[in-house]
C-alpha cells in the first residue's frame, strides 16, 4: 500500500468520526514505529454519538 492511499483510506474511515473535521485542524502523519506503519492525525478527537 502506497502512502497515498494510506491517507484516502484514513480520511474515508476516520474523519468523518472526528469532531474537528468541520474545522482547520489536520494533520495527518505517516510514519512506521516498531517496524509497523502507522497512520494517525495528530487532532484527532472521536465525536461522542447518543
Amino acid at each position: 500500500m502506497t502512502d497515498e492511499e494510506r491517507y484516502e483510506k484514513y480520511i474515508k474511515e476516520h474523519c468523518k468520526e472526528c469532531k474537528n473535521r468541520t474545522g482547520d485542524l489536520c494533520d495527518i502523519r505517516i510514519f512506521i514505529l516498531n517496524n509497523v506503519v502507522c497512520t494517525k492525525c495528530r487532532y484527532y478527537e472521536r465525536e461522542d454519538r447518543l
